[in-house]
C-alpha cells in the first residue's frame, strides 16, 4: 500500500491528457487507504472541455462522501458544462450508505466520464456506465495506444483497489505479509527475540501499513517474547485497530489481562484463535473474566497446526477484508506455504545475524527444484533510514 502523505495539486488550468488525470486521479485515491475499507480507495480528476484541470477528490472515509462527490462539489453548473470526470473505478450504480455517483453525474451538464476499471461488485459491474450513457453522457473506459503507458497505468489501478478487488473476485480475505530481516534474510534469534531489527523510519512506516488493514494477525511467539503492543502508533493518523492473535492450544490466553494487547485494546478488538478441540476449556478459562478477547474455535490439520484457509474463511464472516500478517517466523512462513500472501513487504536492515542462531521467515517452506521457487510479482523497492523495503504481489 502506498503512502501518499501529501500530493501537490497541479494549479487551477494546467494542461492534462487523460492519462495524466487517471494517473493523479490514483494519487488522490491513496489519500483514503487508512479509512476507506471496506469500500475501494478511489479517486476523481475533472478536466475542463479544453483539458485542463478543474478538480480533484479521493473517497476519504467509509460512510463518507465518494471520490465523485468530492471532486464536483464546488464547481458550478458552468464549470462542469461540457467538463470530462476521470475516475479510477466505474462509478457505483447502486444506494448504498451515500446516493448512486453514476445517477449524481448523470444529472450534470458534463460531456464525457472515463473510468480505469469496472467495479466487480454486482450492484455496479457495468451498470454505472450505463446510467451515464443513457443520460447522454460519453464513457469509455480508460486505453492508450502507447502499450507501455497501458500496462504502467493498469497494473496502478489493479494496485489502489487490490484488496477490494480481490474481495469481490475471490470472496476472500487479502493477506499482506510485514517481516522485518537481516541481510541474510533473520527475522529473530532462536530464542525468538525480535526487537528491534529495523530502524526508526521503517517502523513508522509499518504503523501507517497497520492502518492500512482490517487488522494485524500475529503467532503465539510474537506475543510471547515481545509483548506488542500491535497498535497504531503515527503522528499523523488516529484509528484504533483490531488484533488477530495465533494460539492453537491457548496456552497463552490465562495471560491476556496482564499482555500489552490486553491493556492498551478493547476485548471487542482482539480476536484469539484456538483449536476447535480447546474450545471447552478456553471457554472455562475466560469465565467470569470482565475483559476477555473474542474466541475463534479453529479446525486443525493433521499435527495440531491451525487450519489457515477456515481461520479466514471466519474473520470473512466477521467482517475482516484484509489482515497483514506480522509474525513470527513460523506464522509468516505457514502463510507462504499455503499460498495464503497476497502481498509481501519485506523491509531489509544492512546488518547480519546469522542462520546458525536465528530464524528464517520461509523456515517451513521447502522448494526442491528451482522452477517451483514463488516470484514476487511486479516489485517496487523504498529507502528508510538505512533500511530497504521491497513489496510486491505474490497472487
Amino acid at each position: 500500500m502506498e503512502q501518499i502523505s501529501s500530493v501537490t495539486l497541479p494549479a487551477r488550468g494546467t494542461p492534462m491528457s487523460v492519462a495524466q488525470a487517471l494517473k493523479l486521479a490514483i494519487s488522490e485515491a491513496y489519500k483514503g487507504a487508512s479509512r476507506a475499507s471496506p469500500n475501494p480507495l478511489v479517486g476523481c480528476v475533472v478536466l475542463s472541455p479544453e483539458g485542463t484541470f478543474v478538480s480533484a477528490g479521493h473517497h476519504e472515509f467509509y460512510g463518507g462522501p465518494h471520490a465523485e462527490v468530492n471532486a464536483v462539489k464546488n464547481l458550478s453548473e458552468d464549470e462542469l458544462r461540457g467538463a470530462h470526470v476521470i475516475v479510477t473505478l466505474e462509478p457505483c450504480a447502486h444506494e448504498g450508505k451515500t446516493p448512486s455517483c453514476a445517477k449524481m453525474l448523470a444529472k450534470m451538464p458534463i460531456k464525457k466520464v472515463t473510468f480505469g476499471l469496472i467495479d466487480p461488485n454486482p450492484l455496479v459491474a457495468g451498470q454505472g456506465a450505463e446510467i451515464l450513457k443513457a443520460a447522454g453522457i460519453e464513457t469509455e473506459v480508460f486505453s492508450s495506444s502507447d502499450k507501455q503507458e497501458q500496462s504502467e497505468i493498469q497494473q496502478a489501478l489493479e494496485e489502489v483497489a487490490e484488496v477490494f478487488l480481490w474481495n469481490f473476485r475471490k470472496r476472500k480475505v487479502f493477506v499482506a505479509l510485514k517481516m522485518a530481516s537481516s541481510l541474510d534474510g533473520q527475522v529473530a534469534l532462536k530464542s525468538g527475540e525480535s526487537q528491534w531489527i529495523t530502524g526508526p523510519e521503517s517502523r513508522e512506516y509499518v504503523h501507517y501499513l497497520r492502518s492500512c488493514y482490517d487488522g494485524v494477525l500475529v503467532g503465539k511467539g510474537t506475543i510471547e517474547f515481545d509483548n506488542p503492543s500491535l497498535n497504531i502508533r503515527h503522528s499523523s493518523i488516529q484509528k484504533i485497530n483490531k488484533v488477530v492473535v495465533l494460539d492453537g492450544e491457548a496456552e497463552l490466553l490465562p495471560r491476556f489481562p496482564e499482555l500489552k494487547l490486553g491493556q492498551v485494546h478493547t476485548a471487542q478488538n482482539v480476536f484469539w484463535c484456538i483449536a476447535e478441540e480447546m474450545k471447552t476449556e478456553a471457554l472455562k478459562m475466560v469465565e467470569g473474566w470482565e475483559k476477555a478477547p473474542q474466541l475463534i474455535f479453529v479446525k486443525t490439520k493433521v499435527g495440531g497446526d491451525l487450519n489457515l484457509h477456515e481461520l479466514l474463511s471466519q474473520l470473512y464472516v466477521l467482517g475482516f477484508r484484509s489482515v497483514m500478517v506480522e509474525g513470527g517466523a513460523f506464522t509468516a512462513s505457514s502463510f507462504v506455504k499455503e499460498n495464503l500472501v497476497n502481498r509481501l513487504y519485506l523491509f531489509q536492515a544492512p546488518h547480519l545475524m546469522g542462520a546458525g542462531g536465528s530464524r528464517s521467515w520461509t523456515e517451513t517452506l521447502r522448494i526442491e527444484e528451482m522452477k517451483n521457487k514463488i516470484h514476487l510479482q511486479d516489485p517496487r523497492y523504498k529507502i528508510f533510514g538505512n533500511d530497504f523495503l521491497i513489496t510486491g504481489r505474490f497472487q
